[in-house]
């Protein structure tokens, strides 16, 4: 089983606003992506100046449930900061 985690940035860049991955050790996935040696899309941001937030975990999901949700292409509904109705945590099934 993996935690899912949805990153909220700061602010856009370019077409993203955010950023969902996965991972199973998230505080150092979290550590490689704050120092640039985690995904490319975090790397661009942070020398773009770009600050984020973790803001939203799944627990205990599988691949299908990551390939599930970034299937939907609607992060911004996922996210409580975009969407306040959206929970932090909750069910894998994005509305």
């Amino acid at each position: 089983m993996i935690t899912l985690y949805l990153l909220h940035f700061d602010q856009p860049y370019k077409h993203a606003r955010h950023y969902l991955g996965s991972a199973q050790n998230l505080r150092a996935r979290l550590t490689a992506h704050a120092t640039g040696t985690g995904a490319r899309l975090l790397q661009v941001v942070g020398q773009a100046g770009i600050t984020w937030q973790l803001d939203r975990t799944w627990q205990n999901a599988t691949r299908a449930d990551e390939s599930m949700l970034k299937r939907t292409h609607h992060r911004a509904r996922l996210c409580p900061i975009c969407n306040p109705t959206a929970e932090r945590r909750g069910k894998l099934q994005p509305k």
